[in-house]
């Protein structure tokens, strides 16, 4: 019997916080065979990175994606995640960011709802174990697409929960 941990999936860099998505997301990565490296102080983009999740509502995620746009790196598959933010200019200035990093590398742009404020009028609840496996979902299609750069954006929608009777 070998003590060795070599995992079948890429090793995702996490640009965030190590919070509850953060985690969750860990864990569901984990679970899919892949190991997961957190970077939670804004030290800008590694160029040893392949496959990473950059969290745009976090310092360390917001640095990584503009050090990302601004400098030649290899080529990247990149899952951008955040908040959907009440400001049309920040949602704008992510927006170019991303489609700057999409002209060499793979980008996703997966927008949420927040997590702590309950239920929304239609009835949604945005759950971070639930939004991590969409995230990796989204990693996991990254991973057999071998082709040009490319991106893509999505507004994530929650689970709906029913009112029980």
């Amino acid at each position: 019997m070998t003590s060795d941990l070599h995992l079948s999936g890429p090793t995702v860099t996490l640009f965030g916080d190590r919070d509850v998505l953060d985690e969750a997301l860990s864990e569901e990565l984990g679970r899919r065979g892949c190991s997961t490296h957190a970077v939670t102080i804004p030290t800008g983009w590694f160029s040893s990175v392949s496959h990473a999740v950059i969290r745009l509502d976090t310092p360390s995620g917001e640095r990584a994606l503009e050090d990302l746009a601004s400098s030649d790196h290899p080529a990247t598959h990149v899952v951008a995640v955040g908040e959907t933010p009440a400001d049309p200019a920040t949602t704008a200035r992510f927006d170019e960011l991303c489609r700057q990093c999409s002209d060499h590398h793979d980008v996703s742009v997966i927008w949420h709802g927040p997590f702590d404020l309950g239920l929304d009028a239609a009835g949604a609840e945005v759950v971070p174990g639930e939004l991590a496996t969409t995230i990796a979902d989204e990693i996991g299609h990254q991973a057999a697409w071998t082709s040009a750069p490319s991106y893509a954006s999505q507004t994530y929608e929650p689970h709906r929960h029913r009112a029980q009777t």
